[in-house]
């Protein structure tokens, strides 16, 4: 496994922003977005599916629990200065 932070499609730069939410449903929702100094917008959500019971269970080192997630783009916007001419 490697490990690397995402990047923005949009720019280049990692995606640094994280924020994490919790919909109507108390379900966790992972939010990442580029915060470049760019004028591109990029911004999408992880709906995990996971609870906070989910994550109570979770007591043995390895073990997976299932669960289907989607990913839903909130935004993306490309900065004209950096679009090739």
């Amino acid at each position: 496994m490697i490990e690397e932070d995402p990047l923005c499609p949009e720019c280049g730069w990692q995606l640094t922003g994280i924020k994490i939410f919790k919909d109507d449903e108390q379900k966790i929702i992972i939010e990442f977005f580029c915060d470049e100094a760019a004028s591109d917008r990029f911004r999408f959500q992880i709906l995990t599916g996971m609870t906070d019971e989910d994550l109570e269970g979770l007591h043995e080192i390895g073990k997976e629990i299932p669960k289907k997630m989607a990913i839903k783009l909130l935004e993306r916007k490309a900065d004209p200065s950096l679009q090739e001419s």
